[in-house]
């Protein structure tokens, strides 16, 4: 069966529920902000020969509709954040927006995980057993992992347990796993906004004012900003990097969601303790 997924963290779901069943084409890369993505001409081609389309939804993938309209696919579109109960936050105009990082929660990962595993049992019957214990075995491990990062969190004192992030991507994790979301240099949830003086300087003053000690910075996202933040600000910044909008690399221990989430908690337990 041939399926196309669109974000990397999509695209790793497909590949743990779908595995030697199906043919995958992941749309974005490692590292890539799916804010600032420009669709290629050889994505026409993954999205024109598949048989399923998996989604991350929440207007997260601006530029679908045109390239799946342009593919003339016939394919069965699935969003796999049916289901999940979206956040709303206001934008940087007063607009409440839905924010569409729903991945940064073990929960919001399952019920992504079992629509990819319902996508493909429709497109594919005879395989709905295997597509359902793949999903089954990978939502053991992520409610493992779920009960992991409660505990590694708790390790941090209390008054540490403040965020300050390249832009407003962490909201799912901030509420399930009870962190305080301080600010971000990019304050929108969109990378793509740029910053006023004004709400950088506030940012400075919010850090200082909750004696925040340390900025993240995150892989698809130029840290050159949070560096100058982080200096006016007196703390530093993380020698590494979160993952907000993409998985890592192979190899990174960060190219799958479980081990993501995992790595994002290690390098904030280890620079809030």
């Amino acid at each position: 069966m041939k399926v196309t997924a669109t974000t990397t963290q999509v695209t790793a779901l497909a590949k743990v529920v779908g595995g030697d069943k199906i043919a995958l084409a992941g749309i974005l890369q490692a590292n890539v902000d799916a804010h600032e993505y420009e669709p290629r001409p050889d994505d026409v081609k993954a999205f024109a020969g598949a048989q399923v389309i998996f989604i991350n939804g929440v207007g997260l993938e601006k530029w679908l509709d045109k390239v799946v309209q342009n593919s003339g696919s016939k394919a069965l579109v699935v969003d796999t954040s049916s289901g999940v109960p979206i956040r709303k936050e206001k934008n940087e105009n007063g607009v409440e927006e839905a924010d569409p990082h729903i991945w940064h929660s073990a929960p919001n990962a399952i019920i992504m995980l079992n629509n990819i595993r319902d996508g493909l049992s429709k497109v594919d019957p005879p395989d709905a057993d295997t597509f359902k214990a793949n999903a089954a075995a990978n939502e053991t491990k992520l409610n493992d992992l779920d009960a992991y990062i409660k505990a590694q969190i708790a390790t941090i004192p209390a008054a540490n347990r403040k965020i300050v992030s390249n832009h407003d991507s962490f909201s799912y994790y901030v509420e399930r796993y009870g962190l305080t979301f301080v600010g971000s240099i990019i304050p929108s949830m969109d990378t793509n906004f740029q910053p006023s003086a004004k709400e950088l300087a506030d940012l400075v003053t919010a850090i200082k004012a909750q004696n925040v000690k340390v900025i993240f910075t995150e892989s698809s996202i130029n840290p050159n900003l949070a560096r100058q933040i982080a200096q006016e600000a007196g703390v530093k910044v993380v020698d590494g990097a979160l993952y907000g909008d993409a998985l890592g690399p192979p190899g990174s221990g960060a190219d799958t969601l479980d081990g993501m989430l995992k790595a994002n908690t290690d390098l904030i337990v280890a620079n809030l303790k």
